[in-house]
């Protein structure tokens, strides 16, 4: 079971409740759609109230509300621009960042460990959601070397064997 601080708490809680705003109108206790999202919510974790889901069920809920098109998605990255005053990466980027992770083996994409490390290493930047967009190509370029490096070096361990 995954552990939060009562402020990520509140902000899951705000978070599904902007969800359910949007199915059902004024959710708020005693508003005109509370007993109909409390039927919702029983349907989906087996409770009536959002403050008594775990941490796991919170986090799965907000997954699906997302997928379910109630919530937008999240942003890989912080809003506006750097503490240097930088623009952020755009969509792109972060897409293509992503997929290379992805064809490298990182499985997580842009929540990898090893994406992390990369970014640190590469752009000297704690994580992924402080890069610039100038910071964001550097990385990409390195994990482009990095794949074509390791497609390079499967070719080579193929070509032993035969």
């Amino acid at each position: 079971m995954t552990k939060t601080s009562p402020q990520r708490r509140n902000t899951d809680l705000a978070t599904i409740h902007i969800g359910a705003k949007a199915l059902f109108g004024d959710v708020s206790k005693g508003g005109d759609g509370r007993d109909q999202y409390e039927d919702w919510l029983e349907r989906h974790t087996g409770k009536r109230s959002a403050g008594k889901l775990t941490t796991d069920q919170r986090i799965n809920l907000i997954k699906m509300m997302r997928k379910e098109g109630l919530l937008p998605d999240s942003t890989p990255g912080g809003k506006g621009p750097t503490a240097g005053g930088e623009e952020r990466p755009t969509s792109s980027q972060w897409a293509k960042m992503a997929a290379i992770g992805r064809s490298i083996g990182w499985s997580d994409g842009l929540e990898d460990e090893r994406l992390r490390s990369f970014v640190k290493r590469t752009a000297k930047v704690s994580s992924t959601k402080f890069l610039s967009r100038t910071q964001a190509s550097k990385v990409i370029m390195g994990l482009e070397s990095w794949a074509a490096q390791q497609n390079a070096n499967a070719e080579g361990d193929a070509n032993a064997m035969s």
